[in-house]
């Protein structure tokens, strides 16, 4: 009797040669990022990065025609102008402006982002973001970060009172040691700090400093316009998955 074992088994590897080939990626997407401690987003460990920015990165592009390699910066600035010039194809996170625009796509947002005051508990409280500025103390930021037109109207008329920062890590740890008075991030990233260091607390008489989606931006250089739609098509497919991941912090 002759055996039904070698074409089933045949069949079998061709369909997961198939699979495969069907996950393979077409193109590589060079991520830039200048963060090594901005938790629960990312975290660098050793030569891989890990959270739950990652975790969306990796849900949105798994089983996708890219691939995803990762390059660090010392600064978001860095990676701002990698990305103009097309050496770096995309980056995270990243709020829409009008300037960023002249040089890069935008995806959909991905996700909700609200940026808030914060405060060493020692400094004085103030209720609005302009009294920071006005009685004479300092806020650290993210360099090349933004944070509203309020805060950029801030920024050009007290210059010398915005303190810029390469990455969460230290602009916590100035605050925590009295460098800075005030500092201005993310509310999900700060609660991680807050953790960390007990001298750091929300400024809660100050509305929020910004709230806004945040997007995948791609390089106009490198990332072709079919490309975006692709990359928008994987956000609304995955979602649910998103929701999901920012849901269990």
């Amino acid at each position: 009797m002759k055996s039904v074992f070698k074409p089933i088994l045949l069949c079998v590897i061709t369909l997961l040669f198939a699979q495969q080939a069907a996950w393979a990626c077409s193109k590589t997407l060079r991520m830039g990022t200048n963060e090594v401690n901005w938790a629960p987003y990312i975290i660098k460990q050793g030569n891989k990065f890990v959270g739950i920015e990652i975790d969306t990165i990796n849900t949105v592009f798994e089983h996708s025609s890219f691939c995803v390699s990762w390059h660090y910066f010392p600064s978001l600035l860095r990676v701002q102008e990698e990305l103009k010039h097309g050496r770096i194809d995309i980056t995270f996170a990243a709020s829409f402006t009008e300037q960023r625009a002249r040089y890069a796509h935008f995806s959909l947002p991905y996700r909700q982002e609200t940026m808030l005051l914060y405060k060493h508990t020692a400094a004085a409280s103030v209720d609005s973001l302009a009294a920071v500025f006005k009685k004479g103390y300092s806020a650290g930021v993210n360099r090349g970060s933004f944070f509203g037109e309020q805060f950029e109207q801030l920024r050009a008329q007290y210059p010398e009172q915005v303190v810029l920062t390469g990455d969460a890590n230290k602009r916590f740890g100035m605050l925590n040691k009295k460098r800075v008075d005030y500092v201005i991030d993310d509310s999900i990233v700060a609660q991680y700090f807050a953790k960390k260091y007990v001298t750091v607390e929300q400024a809660k008489n100050v509305p929020p400093v910004n709230v806004n989606g945040v997007h995948f931006m791609m390089s106009k250089k490198s990332v072709s316009v079919s490309d975006v739609a692709a990359v928008n098509a994987l956000i609304k497919k995955n979602q649910a998955a998103i929701a999901a991941i920012y849901g269990a912090i």
